[in-house]
């Protein structure tokens, strides 16, 4: 695993490592909503992309910037999409009922998957990136699971918010937004996690015991997971301490919003919220 800075970004290697708060997927899980969720809190959380990683066993791919326009966005607009993207920025915390304070939060954006037959090998450079290159305070993975994973009725339809791992303060944090913990009888048997290739067990597995890392959990199903996206965004936010309401703070004229949350660019054709032309089919 190698982290190449943006040249106009002298100091990104060190704010990286030195962030209070890191955010990351967990890539290839059930409606990739994990994925989604980062977009959406990097682009409403203003985070500027800094540089990007390398992981042996991580698919190459590149593409159109997924956040912003080609055109139109400024100085952010036209950048390049990468397998892997850091974004980082300075967020406002609710520290208590009267008081805020403000604190680095980074964003490593997952684009890709694991080489096939390599989904242990890339969890290993993953997750030594997520404990180990970066000392943050608190690393907050966001996965998900099928909804058939459930074991009941009321764990099976619509998207559940789920949580495991992580120390005391993301526990309780947790708690206070009614994100409560992941039912042991989701769990698969302890020897099956152990040599999974699945990609939240093995990631799970990997990662241990180290309760640094807390993990949101969506509970869900495929298809269009916009929605879950935005929701994971929120739960992600709220378990962090990060301040977001309920609504746009400073909605922008002509943008789609799901709550409080702009939608990204990328997702305008692919959930079908931005109507498509006609014309092809005339």
């Amino acid at each position: 695993m190698s982290f190449h800075p943006k040249p106009d970004v002298p100091d990104a290697l060190e704010r990286v490592s030195r962030c209070d708060i890191l955010i990351a997927p967990a890539p290839g899980t059930c409606g990739n909503v994990g994925q989604l969720a980062c977009d959406v809190l990097a682009l409403n959380l203003n985070l500027s992309r800094v540089g990007v990683l390398d992981f042996e066993h991580l698919i190459p791919v590149c593409g159109r910037d997924a956040l912003y326009d080609d055109v139109g966005d400024g100085d952010v607009a036209g950048a390049l999409a990468c397998a892997c993207e850091v974004y980082v920025g300075e967020v406002d915390f609710a520290a208590d009922a009267k008081a805020r304070e403000t604190r680095t939060v980074v964003v490593a954006q997952i684009r890709s998957d694991a080489n096939i037959g390599a989904r242990r090998l890339f969890c290993e450079e993953y997750v030594n990136f997520l404990t180990t290159f970066a000392h943050p305070e608190r690393v907050v993975l966001l996965s998900s699971l099928p909804s058939t994973y459930g074991a009941s009725a009321a764990q099976i339809g619509g998207t559940k918010w789920r949580r495991f791992g992580g120390d005391d303060d993301f526990k309780s944090m947790c708690a206070a937004n009614e994100l409560i913990e992941l039912e042991e009888n989701v769990y698969p048997p302890s020897e099956e996690i152990a040599e999974s290739v699945d990609p939240h067990w093995a990631l799970v597995d990997t990662i241990g015991t180290n309760t640094r890392v807390g993990c949101v959990v969506a509970v869900c199903s495929e298809g269009d997971n916009s929605v879950d996206g935005a929701g994971m965004a929120l739960a992600a936010a709220r378990a962090c301490g990060i301040d977001v309401g309920t609504e746009p703070k400073a909605p922008i004229p002509g943008a789609t919003y799901i709550g409080p949350w702009r939608v990204p660019r990328s997702w305008e054709g692919a959930f079908g919220l931005r109507e498509v032309s006609r014309d092809m089919f005339s």
